[in-house]
């Protein structure tokens, strides 16, 4: 997603507060400022905010997170403020985890003590975070094609895979599919135009299996429990859809007009996407 792409974005319409498409509830929650990624737990729902100027890129302190409670509720509108454009989150125990352009931040859930500042040199366009375990965390450079890996026990940086963007893009959206021990990787070129491919890598071999191999412009992606895959896209003059992967076939979900459906979240049945030129996210139940 290139800085351009977003500034030259058109928002969309107000939507109604609750609406019904297919027999898929859905609600719109407001409030946002181009809301990029939901993070959501046990007891609260976290979104990252790139700010009022929609630069993905702007190192401009317009950055922040939003808390809510689960119904929706906002209850800390600013839980972290004065990043850049934070986008993709994770927790490990009480810490919240951000990436910020080239920077990974790490909250305290508790009392919103900053615990980590940690610069990845090189990094252009940080863009997701994927928990490997305990320690261990992966982060997306959609920028140049690189993820990360940081180990947490003392703070260091190493390459865990650089993506060909000519072939895949540049790595967006991250997921780890425990059954089948990998990495679910939803590409998108840093150009804005080229596109990426959704790829499945395996975690021990690094063999890459191609999921969805259209190009597009392809930005969240998530895991479900049965083994079914989710895939945010922007879709062509920015009409959002999410892609079911199933067993090889590929679907859509039926849902509603969408400007720029980011890194979504699952939370069991509840898919919460962050719509981020409508500033909104969009509450919607699974069958």
């Amino acid at each position: 997603m290139k800085t351009k792409f977003f500034i030259s974005a058109i928002l969309a319409a107000s939507l109604g507060s609750e609406v019904f498409a297919s027999e898929l509830k859905h609600v719109d929650l407001e409030g946002f400022a181009s809301p990029e990624s939901v993070f959501v737990d046990n007891n609260f729902i976290y979104v990252s905010n790139i700010g009022t100027k929609a630069d993905p890129l702007g190192k401009d302190s317009d950055g922040f997170i939003t808390k809510l409670d689960k119904s929706g509720k906002i209850v800390d509108k600013s839980f972290a403020s004065k990043l850049n454009a934070p986008k993709g989150m994770a927790r490990l125990d009480n810490r919240l985890f951000v990436v910020d352009i080239d920077t990974l931040y790490a909250f305290d859930v508790r009392n919103k003590k900053e615990l980590l500042r940690l610069n990845i040199n090189g990094a252009v366009f940080l863009n997701d975070i994927a928990v490997l375990d305990a320690n261990t965390l992966l982060v997306s450079d959609t920028g140049t094609g690189i993820i990360h890996k940081i180990n947490l026990r003392n703070n260091t940086i190493s390459e865990f895979y650089k993506l060909d963007l000519s072939q895949f893009g540049g790595a967006n959206g991250l997921a780890i599919d425990t059954k089948n021990n990998a990495l679910i990787i939803a590409g998108y070129h840093p150009d804005g135009v080229s596109g990426g491919k959704v790829i499945r890598l395996n975690l021990a071999n690094k063999n890459i299996e191609t999921l969805i191999d259209t190009k597009g412009a392809y930005d969240g992606v998530a895991v479900l429990e049965n083994g079914d895959i989710l895939v945010s896209s922007w879709g062509e003059n920015l009409q959002g859809v999410i892609y079911k992967i199933s067993k090889g076939k590929i679907s859509t979900l039926e849902l509603p007009y969408m400007q720029g459906p980011a890194d979504f979240f699952v939370d069991k049945n509840t898919l919460y996407i962050p719509k981020m030129f409508e500033n909104k996210v969009l509450k919607v139940e699974l069958k």
